[in-house]
Formats: structure tokens, sequence, C-alpha cells
């Protein structure tokens, strides 16, 4: 079976923050890897997660 990875972004609107904007963002290499969690107000800070993330992962330009 070929390695896999997950990831799952969880976003929310919170009208008490100044942002407005949540986002929980879960990732992990493989049924055995280590599961990783962070939340965020940042927009920015989701897509910086995704892409390392997606350049960890195998076969990418970046793996």
């Amino acid at each position: 079976m070929p390695p896999m990875g997950t990831l799952v972004i969880r976003t929310w609107y919170e009208p008490d923050q100044v942002s407005g904007f949540r986002a929980r963002v879960m990732y992990g290499q493989g049924p055995d890897g280590e599961a990783n969690t962070a939340a965020t107000a940042d927009p920015d800070e989701v897509l910086s997660i995704v892409r390392e993330w997606l350049s960890a992962q195998p076969g990418s330009s970046g793996g």
C-alpha cells in the first residue's frame, strides 16, 4: 500500500473574536504517524500549514 497522509481543516465563525475566523488543522502521515493539530485565527497560517504538509508528501517536489 502506498504511503498516505491526511489533512483536515475545520473552520467556523466566532463573532466575539476580532477576526471572527477560526480554524483547526489536523494532519499526519500514514495510519501509524503522529497526529498534529494547529489552531489559528489567521487564514495565511492555515495556507502555510497546508503548503508545508503538501511539500512533505512522498513524491512532491519538496518531499
